[in-house]
């Protein structure tokens, strides 16, 4: 029997004198007082009026024998309440946030304050940095950014997260998506640190999905903003959703998406048409890809009406996903008979970096690359060379920091600098130009890297 079909979470109230009484044969001894030291810790903070923490395995392939043996199997996660009033939120943070950091097991937490004089909860979320990711946020700028956003008007609560996810707000009503949107790109911090993005969620009219908007310094744009406040208050919408970038897809494949559900299916076509007329000043960003859109009903029929926002039913996928990326560089232009050459220097440069990275993470993975017509909007004569990789590194380590440590370092050594982080990958330049893009993140399938050289455009 797998860990997975046994009861494995094991609760401890901040009340009562033995927390850990009658679980002596669930997790190593060393684990347990690990947890309970900060327990402990916890309890004693100013402010906690009650914590929990419940110990778990943390793979479900994991068999009952090594259960007891083995202290990598598990994880922990404490849930902190803090009390009703005068709480120092900042002070609060970064104790919990010690209390929770060791070397032994791994640890999470969330803390939750309760609004006062008519504020906004306030939850944050500590925990380690998933595989790839780089940024981790200390625990005072992430309370700041809760405390300058839980007065905001229509604001229910608040959610800040360590590792660069867009804050989450749930709201009133989508009736205050536009004012919301204006008022927090007013603060001198949004669009970096604690507070990079922000969904702002309103709660469903009836029994349907809610809506959601998600914002950063410059997506959706301003018109857009005021069109999908208006659009989700329509009698004939049940949900607006606005995705402006996708955490879990490489950027290559990525496009912003507005999701509209609808009362009845009669009322599809209509939202889908109304989604195409829009003008550029409400689906333009600059150095942005164009947002595609599908309309449904919320029940009574499986019919989808997809497209993209300002263009006819019908027409192709807009061919501008690369083109806001950071590395860009101007095409190659060659005479025709270099083209060629120039083409298998790109193919052979672009397989040895995949593959290095390969050896450098102590496992190869099948490298694709291929010649493709330029992303720039030329007649596909022109072309360049694009590569990817998934190294699975999950065959041979149990995670995948190490190895990513290494394959950025030595890109780095080589003289390559990251240039930037978008949608959790990280994109690095390469000085001599030879590469148009380059980045990496980590997947549940293991390490992904994707490149392109620069095109190469014949006279």
């Amino acid at each position: 029997m797998t860990a997975g079909a046994t009861v494995l979470a094991l609760t401890l109230a901040l009340t009562g004198c033995a927390p850990w009484a009658g679980l002596a044969t669930g997790a190593p001894a060393e684990i347990r007082a690990v947890v309970d030291e900060a327990l402990t810790e916890i309890r004693a903070t100013p402010g906690v009026a009650n914590a929990t923490a419940e110990l778990r395995v943390s793979r479900s392939d994991a068999q009952d024998g090594a259960l007891a043996s083995d202290p990598d199997l598990w994880d922990a996660h404490f849930t902190v309440q803090a009390d009703n009033e005068g709480v120092d939120v900042p002070a609060l943070a970064v104790s919990v946030a010690s209390a929770t950091r060791n070397g032994t097991v791994s640890m999470s937490s969330v803390v939750r304050i309760p609004g006062e004089k008519g504020a906004a909860d306030v939850s944050l979320s500590f925990s380690p940095p998933g595989i790839g990711v780089i940024t981790s946020l200390d625990p005072e700028p992430m309370a700041n950014a809760a405390l300058a956003l839980r007065d905001l008007p229509g604001t229910l609560s608040v959610s800040v997260f360590q590792h660069g996810e867009p804050v989450a707000i749930n709201v009133e009503s989508a009736a205050v998506w536009a004012e919301l949107t204006t008022t927090i790109r007013a603060l001198p911090d949004f669009g970096s640190g604690a507070l990079p993005a922000v969904t702002l969620t309103a709660p469903a009219a009836g029994s349907g999905e809610n809506s959601s908007l998600t914002i950063d310094p410059t997506s959706p744009g301003t018109g857009l903003v005021r069109f999908l406040t208006e659009l989700s208050t329509d009698r004939s919408v049940t949900s607006v959703r606005f995705n402006g970038g996708d955490s879990l897809m490489d950027s290559a494949a990525w496009r912003p998406n507005l999701s509209v559900r609808v009362a009845a299916p009669g009322d599809i076509d209509d939202v889908a048409g109304l989604l195409t007329t829009l003008d550029g000043s409400q689906t333009q960003v600059d150095g942005l890809p164009l947002a595609s859109f599908d309309v449904s009903a919320a029940t009574g029929s499986t019919e989808t009406v997809s497209g993209y926002l300002g263009l006819p039913l019908g027409s192709a996928e807009p061919d501008d996903r690369l083109a806001g990326l950071p590395g860009a560089t101007p095409p190659a232009v060659v005479e025709p008979a270099d083209a060629s050459s120039r083409i298998a220097g790109d193919i052979a440069l672009v397989t040895a970096l995949l593959d290095a990275a390969g050896d450098t993470a102590g496992i190869r993975g099948p490298a694709a690359v291929a010649t493709a017509p330029c992303t720039d909007g030329s007649d596909g004569s022109d072309e360049q060379v694009a590569g990817s990789v998934v190294i699975p590194i999950f065959e041979i380590a149990d995670n995948a920091d190490e190895a990513f440590d290494a394959i950025t370092t030595a890109w780095e050594i080589g003289g390559f600098s990251r240039s930037d982080r978008a949608m959790g990958t990280d994109f690095y330049s390469v000085p001599d130009g030879s590469l148009e893009t380059l980045s990496i993140r980590g997947t549940a399938a293991g390490i992904s890297i994707n490149a392109t050289a620069p095109c190469v455009r014949s006279r």
